[in-house]
C-alpha cells in the first residue's frame, strides 16, 4: 500500500504539482453526516495514477489551492459522485462518474464501486470501514487501506469505461448525465417551499399549510445557520402536528414539541405559529394535490411507463435509468399540472430531453 498522507500546506502543494495535469484527476471523499446540515470533509484521496495522496483537511488550513484544481478543466472520475458534490467545490466539471457509465455500459444500475472493481479486475474488497469515524485522528491502517483502495481501480476503470462508451456511441449521454448531477446539487429549496418536503403536507388545508410554511421556513434557515440536521433543530412531524392542530396557546404548542425543542425555540414557536395564523386567505398556500389522486394519473403514468419499458429493451439500459418514477412523475407534472408561464421557467423535464428522448420518443 503506497500512499501519502498530506497534513501540511506545503505537502499540499507538492501533491498538487505530483498530479498529472493533462491526465483524469481521480477522486473519493469520507465525510461524516449524522447532526450537521452540511455533511463534515474528513478526506479527499487523489491520484491520476501514479501515486495515491491523502489530503486531511483536518490538518491543512487552507485547501482553496485544491478547490482550484478541482474547477479547472481536467476531467475528474468519481465514482456514485452524488454526495460527493456537497462537499466538493462547484462547479465539478467536467466530471466522469463511473457508476453512471457503467449503466451506460449495460453493466447494471446503481453498480457500487466495490462490485464493479470485482467485476472488472477479480479483486474483492473489504468494505468494513465505510461506517468508520472519520474524524478520528490518527487514522487507523485498515481506514488507510480502505481510502486508497477507493481510487485505486479508479484511473483503469475510467479508461476501460471510456473505450467502451465510445464503441457504444454513448459518450456524450454521460456528459449529459454528469453536468445534471452536477446542476440538481447545487440548486437550493427556497425557504418558502420548504413547507412541501414535510411529509403528509398532503394532509393539511390552506390555513394549516400557511401556518406549516412559516414553521418550515424558520426550520430550514435554522438548520443552515447553525450547521444542524433539521430534525435535530425540530422533528418534522411536530411540525406538521402544530400546523394540524394551529394551537394559538403557548402552552398548546408546547404540548406537541419535544422538550429540548421548546427549552431552545419555545420564545419564538409561537410568534411563527401566530403569523401563519395572521395570514390572509388570499395568500394561503394551494392544497397539495398528490398526482394519484388526479383522475389520469394512473393511465397516462402506465402508458409512459410502457413507452420507457420499450425504449430499455431496445437498449439493454435498465428501465429504471432511463425513466424512474420520479422522472415519469416529472413528466406528468410539466405536461398536466404547470402553467405555460412555470413550464417555460422550468424547462423540458429530463425525460423529454437529450439522450432520453432519442430513446423514448414523444410521449
Amino acid at each position: 500500500m503506497q500512499f501519502e498522507m498530506i497534513t501540511t500546506q506545503e505537502g499540499l502543494a507538492l501533491c498538487l504539482d505530483a498530479l498529472d495535469s493533462q491526465a483524469p484527476l481521480c477522486l473519493d471523499t469520507e465525510f461524516i453526516r449524522t447532526r450537521t446540515f452540511y455533511p463534515q470533509l474528513a478526506l479527499v484521496q487523489l491520484t491520476t495514477g501514479k501515486g495515491i495522496f491523502l489530503v486531511d483537511p483536518l490538518a491543512v488550513e487552507d485547501l482553496s489551492p485544491l478547490w482550484h484544481r478541482l474547477t479547472g478543466h481536467q476531467t475528474k472520475v468519481l465514482h456514485a459522485c452524488g454526495e460527493d458534490l456537497d462537499v466538493l467545490p462547484k462547479p465539478l466539471l467536467p466530471l466522469f462518474d463511473t457508476q453512471v457509465a457503467a449503466a451506460l455500459c449495460n453493466m447494471g444500475m446503481s453498480l457500487g464501486y466495490a462490485a464493479l472493481v470485482e467485476k472488472e479486475f477479480g479483486v474483492t474488497l473489504d468494505k468494513g470501514q465505510s461506517r468508520t469515524d472519520w474524524l478520528q485522528r490518527p487514522l487507523t491502517a485498515a481506514q488507510c487501506q480502505y481510502c486508497v483502495n477507493d481510487v485505486l481501480y479508479l484511473p483503469e476503470l475510467h479508461q476501460r469505461l471510456e473505450a467502451e462508451l465510445q464503441r457504444l456511441g454513448r459518450r456524450d449521454w454521460l456528459t449529459e448525465e454528469c453536468e445534471r448531477q452536477v446542476a440538481q446539487r447545487a440548486q437550493l429549496t427556497p425557504l418558502d417551499k420548504a413547507y412541501l418536503d414535510i411529509k403528509n403536507a398532503w394532509m393539511l388545508k390552506p390555513r394549516s399549510l400557511a401556518v406549516l410554511r412559516e414553521l418550515a421556513a424558520w426550520r430550514l434557515k435554522e438548520a443552515r445557520r447553525r450547521d444542524l440536521a433539521l430534525n435535530f433543530v425540530v422533528r418534522e412531524e411536530n411540525l406538521w402536528a402544530i400546523a394540524k392542530n394551529l394551537p394559538e396557546r403557548a402552552s398548546e404548542i408546547k404540548a406537541l414539541v419535544a422538550p429540548q425543542e421548546w427549552r431552545h425555540h419555545g420564545q419564538l414557536l409561537p410568534k411563527l405559529v401566530e403569523a401563519g395564523l395572521a395570514c390572509p386567505e388570499s395568500q394561503w398556500p394551494e392544497p397539495v394535490v398528490r398526482l394519484i389522486d388526479l383522475p389520469d394519473y394512473k393511465s397516462r403514468f402506465a402508458a409512459a411507463k410502457d413507452k420507457v419499458a420499450k425504449a430499455a429493451e431496445a437498449s439493454g439500459l435498465p428501465e429504471a435509468f432511463i425513466g424512474s418514477k420520479k422522472l415519469i412523475n416529472d413528466w406528468y407534472s410539466y405536461h398536466y399540472r404547470l402553467s405555460e408561464a412555470e413550464r417555460a421557467e422550468a424547462g423540458l423535464p429530463v425525460l423529454m430531453s437529450g439522450w432520453r428522448a432519442e430513446l423514448v420518443g414523444e410521449l
